[in-house]
């Protein structure tokens, strides 16, 4: 969708103009004359016309008046920069937010921020695929490597863009919050639109989703802000895919909330059509559609624990004797710890990594023969 920039930057905003929009703008009036006319002395006047000196965006609004410019011939040939200290940006005045631009949004409003400053944007991800998407994606956008920062640590990747005239388009145009953040929002325009409002799931589950395997299988997008969750939901609503919301205030001032999509067909459809970049959630999900079964997830528990009982107290052997993926059996174990029905006793160190030794607690005992009589 075509915007044109000039209606949602600051006033603030200093501008060149190509020597040809310049004779374009000026030719046919004297400096005195155009000093008259714009009320302004005959220096900087003359600063304008032979171009020393950049103009204010209230300025070009009133030359494209005045000499009812077609504004297309100003397309790539005038450059934006906000205060003294940076670059100057050639973009515009007309730009097409399309998917990409969509996806990058939300990927900010999930994982990363504008600061109320507006001299940089912010992203942050332990996905390195995401990471690189990300800079890619401002790098076609005129920006300079060395307008970026990337910062990698062990928990997270954090990548800072100096990009301030894109930080306002981001903002007022996609609606991506700036400063501290409170209720998210999805613009109308994008909302309205197919291929925009996937790309839109597709940036909220890559910064916020998850993936889980043990206890339902399902996937989330979690944000303090329910009203981002809502519009979420009324995209895949569109797309004919179920989800549920829920609200979790257990020990938060502020409550969190979660959208959650269950059943294999919707997980299909979300795998399908949303098509996620991150990697690993990706890789997670396909698993889980693969190894999906009508049995209840509670027999992927049982098994485990009947295979503990027969002493295969390692996560590989367990995986190897039940012949399950060893992701599945890894996150089946982690909710038999969560509930207690299984310890680690053990932790070995060998040459090649370590491995935990597992045993059944007695609640855990108490689970299994409770469902031996469903299963067996």
């Amino acid at each position: 969708m075509e915007f044109n920039i000039l209606q949602y930057l600051p006033e603030n905003i200093r501008i060149r103009i190509d020597n040809d929009i310049r004779k374009m703008f000026f030719e046919g009036k004297s400096v005195t004359n155009w000093s008259k006319v714009l009320n302004i002395s005959l220096k900087n006047s003359s600063r304008y016309i032979n171009g020393t000196r950049s103009i204010s965006l209230i300025l070009l609004k009133r030359l494209i008046g005045l000499t009812k410019a077609d504004i297309d011939k100003l397309q790539n040939k005038i450059e934006f920069k906000i205060g003294k200290s940076g670059s100057y940006h050639r973009i515009g005045p007309s730009i097409d937010i399309d998917k990409n631009w969509v996806y990058i949004s939300e990927l900010i409003n999930g994982d990363g921020h504008i600061p109320l400053s507006f001299w940089q944007i912010v992203f942050v991800n332990k996905n390195e695929e995401l990471i690189n998407y990300v800079k890619n994606f401002f790098l076609t956008q005129g920006i300079r490597e060395d307008q970026m920062t990337l910062i990698k640590r062990e928990d997270a990747n954090f990548i800072v863009i100096r990009a301030a005239v894109l930080a306002h388009i981001f903002n007022k145009i996609l609606k991506v919050s700036a400063g501290k953040k409170m209720e998210l929002t999805i613009p109308n325009f994008v909302m309205q639109n197919k291929n925009l409002s996937i790309a839109a799931v597709k940036g909220a589950f890559d910064s916020e989703g998850s993936v889980t395997f043990s206890g339902s299988r399902r996937i989330s997008i979690s944000s303090n802000s329910k009203n981002w969750l809502n519009q979420i939901k009324q995209v895949l609503e569109n797309l004919r895919i179920s989800s549920t919301i829920l609200e979790d205030k257990s020990k938060r001032k502020v409550p969190i909330y979660r959208i959650f999509i269950y059943k294999k067909s919707n997980l299909e459809k979300f795998l399908t059509i949303i098509n996620p970049l991150h990697t690993k959630r990706k890789e997670k999900l396909k698993e889980i559609l693969n190894n999906y079964t009508r049995n209840p997830s509670r027999e992927f528990h049982k098994k485990i624990l009947l295979s503990i009982q027969k002493g295969n107290i390692r996560k590989r052997d367990i995986s190897k004797d039940l012949n399950l993926k060893l992701v599945i059996t890894q996150n089946n174990i982690n909710w038999l710890k969560k509930k207690q029905y299984i310890f680690a006793y053990e932790k070995i160190i060998t040459n090649e990594g370590g491995y935990h030794k597992y045993k059944i607690t007695s609640k855990g005992k108490d689970y299994l023969n409770k469902s031996l009589s469903f299963f067996d």
